[in-house]
């Protein structure tokens, strides 16, 4: 899970936890763009996301599967003990305040790329609840990568697969490809 502190841990927690989880774990070892498109700017991205309903305040459960994983060079039994702990569904539960509910999807993104890495959205669609998103990052110890988000969003959960294909970084992930599965669902009010 991305470490962000206050409000805004809890909130990004509903949609983009595993998913920036997956940005962060990836971008030492990032991938080249399929895709050759201007990037967003941020206030695009925000515009978008605002158009995304707010999630319902209580209490969530998150279910967060690595659906694929492969990592070509890494040592065989390295490999195997990478997939083995990743490919264990992780499942947690949080309570999402009314003032973090309050705040909607608008500014989740905005750390995204703010430390050694410099990502970019290049596609960040929203309609009718649907989230269909692109993010091209380079890291600075060498790699780029390409990060896509697709699914659902709703008031009460969401239903979001991430692709992740990572290459030119330093061995032994110099090269990764990842699909992530991760669901979130309102479970009811917060235990009081």
């Amino acid at each position: 899970m991305i470490q962000v502190s206050g409000r805004k841990a809890a909130f990004i927690r509903v949609v983009a936890g595993p998913v920036m989880a997956g940005v962060v774990l990836s971008l030492g070892a990032c991938g080249s763009s399929d895709e050759s498109v201007a990037p967003k700017s941020m206030e695009e991205v925000k515009q978008e996301a605002a158009k995304l309903e707010r999630p319902r305040s209580g209490q969530y459960k998150q279910t967060v599967e690595v659906q694929e994983l492969e990592v070509p060079g890494m040592p065989k039994e390295a490999a195997d003990q990478m997939k083995a702990m990743m490919q264990k569904a992780q499942v947690r539960e949080f309570c999402l305040t009314p003032e973090d509910a309050e705040k909607g999807y608008r500014d989740m993104f905005n750390d995204v790329g703010k430390q050694d890495e410099q990502c970019t959205y290049t596609r960040f669609n929203v309609d009718g609840g649907k989230l269909d998103a692109q993010m091209d990052c380079k890291a600075a110890l060498g790699g780029t990568g390409v990060i896509k988000l697709n699914g659902s969003v709703s008031e009460s959960g969401s239903d979001v697969t991430m692709t992740m294909n990572a290459t030119g970084g330093q061995a032994p992930m110099g090269t990764m490809n990842m699909k992530m599965h991760m669901t979130t669902q309102r479970m009811g009010d917060c235990p009081s």
